[in-house]
């Protein structure tokens, strides 16, 4: 069985609104998904966030990751998130997606954002 592992990471100003993990576990109970958020938090100094030399997991963000078996759960998952807050904007978005994973978050992307 194949399992799916996408990791959706939002920096500052990226999502259309703030991300709720109320909504985060409605999307989850609806499709059979596991959805987990994190918030990170980087380095402040002097007002401002130091991002030179951290590694991409020390810098400020909104993390989602949501696992699941069935790829068309998956994909529905995918698009209400996608709906909701937009998908996230960098070249890092993905990074800790598996290779299955991140294929179809690419394609969903690109379907209901059309940036990638």
């Amino acid at each position: 069985m194949m399992r799916y592992l996408v990791t959706f990471r939002y920096y500052p100003g990226d999502p259309l609104q703030e991300i709720r993990e109320a909504d985060l576990r409605g999307i989850a109970e609806q499709w059979g998904l596991q959805i987990s958020f994190a918030e990170v938090r980087g380095y402040i100094k002097e007002g401002s966030e130091a991002t030179l030399d951290k590694d991409l997991e020390a810098i400020t963000q909104s993390v989602i990751t949501i696992e699941g078996d069935e790829e068309h759960a998956l994909r529905g998952g995918l698009r209400e998130i996608i709906t909701k807050y937009r998908s996230p904007r960098t070249c890092y978005a993905l990074w800790g997606s598996n290779p299955a994973g991140q294929e179809i978050a690419a394609e969903i992307i690109e379907e209901q954002d059309g940036w990638w």
